[in-house]
């Protein structure tokens, strides 16, 4: 039922963060595990399936996470041993994962030393910051927004060039 006023999340307490995709939504709980709703067409709720859900329902075997992401189709978790997990929508590699393949799951990207993480708002790419203070980026990269002097998309993590000394990032549009 649409409201044009504020309601609360069913059964969603100790939240201590939320992300909003196009079509699903994301919360972190204080217990470190991720909850998600809404659209599911390519897993992006992670939990094993391609079912839709109006109320939360846990991410698959995520614990110990200390930061989400949410972008048009996937989702990105970042624990607190500075790993990355992906899942959904994989079709312009924005899992980071080696593949095409969607993803109904959280999986691990080969990258390690991250302390940030963001997705573009479209969907198509994810970018990570690293403890170093350089940027990763994978996914989609028409307009280049890998930032990796190419329009080529990767679906593995790409080093986004001439950045050092990055502090913080947040994802675009595209």
């Amino acid at each position: 039922t649409a409201s044009n006023v504020p309601v609360p999340v069913s059964s969603l307490t100790g939240v201590i963060a939320i992300e909003g995709g196009n079509d699903h939504s994301l919360a972190l709980k204080n217990d470190g595990t991720v909850w998600a709703w809404g659209m599911n067409s390519s897993g992006q709720l992670g939990n094993g399936n391609t079912i839709s859900s109006n109320v939360p329902v846990p991410v698959s075997s995520l614990i110990a996470v200390i930061a989400i992401a949410g972008a048009s189709d996937h989702s990105l978790a970042l624990k607190n041993d500075s790993k990355v997990c992906v899942w959904g929508n994989n079709n312009e590699g924005q899992l980071g994962i080696g593949t095409y393949t969607d993803s109904n799951v959280p999986v691990p990207v080969s990258i390690s030393g991250v302390i940030a993480i963001a997705a573009g708002g479209f969907g198509v790419h994810s970018l990570a910051l690293k403890n170093d203070g350089t940027v990763c980026a994978w996914g989609g990269n028409a307009f280049g927004q890998l930032g990796n002097g190419t329009v080529t998309s990767s679906n593995v993590p790409v080093h986004v060039n001439s950045l050092s000394d990055v502090t913080a990032i947040a994802g675009g549009y595209e």
